[in-house]
């Protein structure tokens, strides 16, 4: 791959409207460089379901199915390491005490039965998730890339996903998944006070407070009160 692919393909992510069509020219594009299959999604942490968190989904066929239906995202050490570092890395790279696992193992392996045996993985900030990552897929045994290439995927893989994100802020007027009184108990939360705090100042019962509180959590499908204050600043629905 020459640098003008690259940035003919930046080129292109500014007119791109829609996922399919970038999806589609992102995959033809990063075949020069041995991939035939990539995802972008958020990173699933502390029992968030991946399904939802999906942007592109260029996996091969009914492996996205089995992915999500195993929940192998809780034990993929690609998947786990992904939310541990911002470093680009060959899936090869990850530390042996998350890929050495066997639920890591058994997820390298049954990938290959959908031909991935490979990959390198984007990691990213992200307005609407705690991370996002980009990881591409090859059915070759060992991913072999110059420094060159792997700035060139990299490239590539950033402006995927500003693309990706540019194309969510320009749905500004969907509803957000909280309510105005959920909003509240988190920026509260935010701000360090704990649920009987907050129900003096808001005027409310201690249990009202823990109810908004729980409905939160449901609405971004995690599990601690942390979590549901992250992800509210991430999409700009708080600011602390």
């Amino acid at each position: 791959m020459i640098d003008s692919d690259v940035f003919d393909f930046v080129e292109r992510c500014r007119k791109h409207t829609a996922t399919g069509p970038l999806l589609s020219d992102l995959l033809e594009t990063v075949k020069n460089l041995g991939f035939e299959h990539l995802i972008l999604s958020g990173v699933p942490l502390g029992g968030q379901k991946l399904a939802p968190m999906v942007e592109l989904n260029g996996w091969p066929a009914g492996w996205f199915e089995r992915y999500v239906e195993a929940e192998h995202a809780a034990v993929d050490g690609v998947c786990i390491y992904s939310a541990k570092t911002l470093k680009p890395f060959f899936w090869a790279e990850v530390p042996a005490n998350w890929s050495g696992t066997e639920g890591s193992r058994r997820v390298a392996g049954e990938a290959t039965e959908f031909g991935i045996s490979s990959g390198f993985a984007v990691p990213m900030l992200s307005v609407h998730h705690w991370q996002s990552v980009l990881s591409f897929a090859s059915s070759q045994k060992s991913c072999k890339l110059s420094t060159r290439q792997q700035v060139q995927l990299v490239t590539m893989a950033v402006y995927a996903g500003m693309t990706i994100q540019a194309l969510s802020n320009d749905d500004e007027e969907r509803e957000s998944p909280l309510t105005d009184r959920q909003r509240e108990v988190l920026l509260w939360a935010a701000a360090g006070k704990t649920s009987s705090e907050t129900s003096q100042i808001l005027g409310l019962t201690e249990r009202t407070v823990k109810w908004h509180t729980t409905r939160a959590r449901e609405a971004f499908g995690v599990v601690t009160t942390t979590q549901a204050v992250v992800e509210a600043v991430r999409r700009r629905l708080i600011h602390p």
